[in-house]
Formats: C-alpha cells, sequence, structure tokens
C-alpha cells in the first residue's frame, strides 16, 4: 500500500469570484469566466460557451480540455469569476 500523500496544486474560488446558485444562472453570458466544481472532480477553470434559454443548463469550455454540459441538478457548483 502506498502512503506517500502528494498535494495537488487546484484553482479554487477566491475573493474575484462569486457564488452562483442555479437561479442566478440567468446572469451568465457566453465568455464569462467561471470555475466549476463537478461531483467528484477538482474545480476547474472554463469559459461559458452557451446558455440554455431558461438558464437551466449551459455548456463551458474547461480550459485545456472539451466542451461540458453543466445542468441543475448535476451537483455542480459554479463561481463566476470578476473582472478586476
Amino acid at each position: 500500500m502506498n502512503t506517500d500523500t502528494q498535494l495537488l496544486k487546484v484553482p479554487s474560488p477566491g475573493p474575484q469570484s462569486r457564488l452562483l446558485s442555479y437561479h442566478n444562472w440567468i446572469h451568465l453570458n457566453p465568455g464569462d469566466r467561471v470555475i466549476v466544481k463537478r461531483t467528484g472532480c477538482a474545480p476547474e477553470h472554463g469559459t461559458v460557451d452557451d446558455v440554455g434559454e431558461d438558464a437551466s443548463y449551459f455548456w463551458v469550455r474547461i480550459d485545456g480540455q472539451g466542451r461540458t454540459l453543466i445542468f441543475h441538478g448535476d451537483g455542480s457548483v459554479i463561481h463566476k469569476l470578476l473582472q478586476p
């Protein structure tokens, strides 16, 4: 059994971000920068690509990865990065 512990540097929300509840997804726009924390995954930075008409879902391009669908009820936690 390997008992070595490695610390990973992962992006995390900071003072320049705002937690968005599902009801505030209506304020997301394509191009907005977000941090997405999906169940079982480390927080990931990305860019909003498209938002559903009723804002119950949106597509985000995760930096260095692909396009991911985020939808109400999937357990994701969203922080919107604020512009300096």
